[in-house]
């Protein structure tokens, strides 16, 4: 008995070339692929460790400390939560020599530094900061709010940038992977239309393309994975030491990127074969 296995090998005899240039394109697909998931994921922790934009609250001396940061926290619990408040000493800012001339400390204003979080708003920090200024024991609020504006345009900017170049990729790795499909099922339409014809059931007539996809699939990721690591450990460590910035996750991390990728793609494959398989038409004469 002739069962779909026997079929699946007997086919992949009769037109290797096929199944090895598919293997390399889905390779290449396969490497992309992991090259662009590195990207979402540095530009992600990046992101998610970035120090958020800060003003500066002077205020007036003499103002109870414990009173000082009620306020603060009540402002920004309504309008910037999980802000961070920081109290900085005046010999931190400022000279010795100043701190004599000055005489007395309690003559020198409180300083707090209030970091935002760096999913805030600009139209929320801003509102912060008048807020803030109108306040009785305030002195003064220090914030350049056009380089925070800069700032926040420039990461909204990278976040669609990537959203703009991953989408695209992942429509065209799709696409390769699917041509890949369809140039090993024009090997097997012949057997298919002929199976159809004597009434075979859907397994029997997609089962060999599904395996031969899944196989290709397979030996696909393993390769892209090979040129994926090499790439990414040759070119990436450069780049950190040339701009300064951590961008290569750990090998724990890499090595479940590629195990997802390929589960996610050997399923894709398994269903785009299966489908291109069940769209082949009866022999007729």
């Amino acid at each position: 008995m002739i069962t779909v296995n026997v079929r699946a090998v007997r086919s992949l005899k009769q037109d290797k070339k096929s199944f090895w240039v598919v293997v390399a394109l889905c390779s290449l697909a396969f490497c992309l692929l992991a090259h662009m998931s590195l990207i979402f994921i540095s530009f992600y922790e990046n992101h998610r460790t970035m120090t958020g934009d800060e003003i500066s609250v002077f205020m007036e001396p003499g103002t109870k400390a414990e009173d000082a940061k009620k306020f603060l926290t009540s402002q920004l619990d309504q309008l910037a939560p999980g802000s961070e408040i920081r109290l900085i000493p005046p010999k931190d800012i400022l000279e010795e020599d100043i701190l004599k001339l000055i005489g007395k400390k309690d003559k020198i204003p409180d300083i707090y530094v209030i970091t935002f979080p760096i999913s805030t708003p600009f139209a929320s920090i801003q509102e912060m900061v008048h807020v803030i200024a109108e306040a009785k024991d305030v002195s003064v609020v220090s914030a350049n709010l056009d380089w925070i504006k800069k700032r926040y345009s420039l990461r909204q900017a990278l976040a669609l940038g990537a959203a703009a170049f991953g989408i695209p990729a992942c429509a065209l790795v799709g696409l390769l992977f699917v041509v890949g499909i369809h140039r090993l099922n024009s090997f097997l339409k012949h057997d298919q239309a002929l199976l159809l014809m004597l009434g075979a059931n859907r397994w029997q007539v997609s089962g060999p393309l599904v395996e031969i996809a899944c196989a290709a699939t397979l030996i696909s990721s393993a390769i892209g994975s090979v040129l994926y690591f090499i790439t990414t450990y040759v070119s990436v460590p450069l780049l950190e030491d040339a701009f300064e910035v951590h961008l290569l996750p750990s090998l724990g991390v890499n090595i479940l990127i590629c195990l997802f990728l390929t589960f996610v793609l050997v399923v894709y494959a398994a269903v785009c074969s299966y489908i291109t398989a069940g769209r082949t038409k009866p022999l007729t004469f």
